[in-house]
């Protein structure tokens, strides 16, 4: 028998008196008091997997965030981006929202709360650019405000930046310039995301040297799996599948697949699932004897032959019975 959650009352209480009374921003009397809990049981909403129906979540964060109260703003962000269920993403209000919080504060003293968010928005700006979301897709908008960023002393901007320049997105192909500048966020901010994936790419492709490097791809890939990257950790998966740089190993491949696979990547959970089955069949092939594997070759052959079923079953007979073919005998 399932408990009433009585945790969700306060949450109730407020949503019946905001319905009775009106929102305080209604009545043009929202002080730092209301937006706080306001947030506050938004948040909860948002968070208690119980409550259903969250319809009412982002008008709340969206009275908020006129305030100009960051963490309002950040999760609106996060809600127009549809990261939570219950509610579909919206993606030209998050764009909207995200060139405002990058735009608005330009020019003006601001807090380290402030230029963290300013900083946040700008970043994801621009992948929206990148990506056309909510837009028509921009990479060269996007590498800008990227540099932007990165000259600005964000490290994983300046990280995205060397992926726009070794794959050249937005912008020529430097890749050289592209590992310099890994390479000072690997010096300087070594748990930048996605840095190790990067790095391994390029030295496992030889980009920006003077021949592929596989000892340092798979240390840059052990890098980013031991501080969880799901790309990196994919990647050192597959070089233990295929044997490169490191003995082939499948239990060690499937292993990392299952980590990278948890730990968000797509392409892991299908490898995972892929290298699993190709195992067990291997698996089974190699318990199989030499003269049941011919038995089974012909009994495939015989039944793609264009004969009646009767005749199917006379020649199939003596195959079934013997496990052998006549003449040919296990070693």
């Amino acid at each position: 028998m399932r408990l009433f959650p009585y945790h969700i009352l306060p949450l109730l209480l407020c949503s019946v008196l905001s319905v009775a009374w009106g929102t305080p921003e209604q009545h043009g009397k929202l002080t730092p008091w209301d937006v706080e809990g306001m947030y506050a049981q938004a948040h909860a909403i948002l968070e208690d997997k119980t409550i259903q129906n969250v319809s009412g979540v982002p008008a709340m964060l969206e009275a908020c965030s006129r305030t100009g109260h960051i963490p309002a703003q950040r999760l609106l962000l996060d809600v127009y981006e549809g990261r939570f269920k219950g509610l579909e993403a919206q993606p030209q209000k998050a764009l909207q929202l995200a060139h405002k919080l990058a735009s608005e504060s330009a020019g003006k003293e601001e807090s380290a709360e402030e230029q963290a968010m300013r900083k946040e928005a700008a970043f994801r700006y621009a992948l929206f650019c990148e990506q056309g979301y909510g837009c028509a897709k921009d990479p060269a908008k996007a590498y800008q405000w990227m540099r932007k960023l990165a000259m600005d002393g964000m490290y994983k901007a300046q990280a995205e930046v060397a992926r726009y320049l070794f794959t050249g997105i937005g912008h020529e192909k430097a890749p050289r310039l592209a590992l310099h500048l890994l390479w000072e966020c690997h010096i300087k901010a070594p748990d930048t995301p996605n840095l190790y994936f990067y790095l391994g790419h390029m030295c496992s492709q030889g980009m920006g040297l003077r021949r592929p490097n596989q000892l340092m791809a798979y240390t840059f890939f052990k890098q980013g799996a031991a501080r969880n990257d799901a790309h990196a950790t994919n990647n050192l998966a597959a070089m233990y599948e295929r044997g490169i740089y490191v003995q082939a190993d499948s239990n060690v491949a499937i292993r990392l697949y299952k980590r990278a696979a948890e730990l968000g990547s797509k392409e892991a959970s299908a490898n995972m699932q892929r290298l699993a089955f190709k195992t067990n069949v291997e698996t089974a092939i190699s318990a199989t004897s030499a003269s049941r594997r011919v038995c089974n070759a012909f009994l495939c052959l015989i039944d793609k032959l264009p004969i009646s079923k009767r005749i199917k079953t006379r020649l199939s007979a003596p195959l079934m019975e013997s496990n052998t073919l006549p003449m040919l005998q296990d070693e």
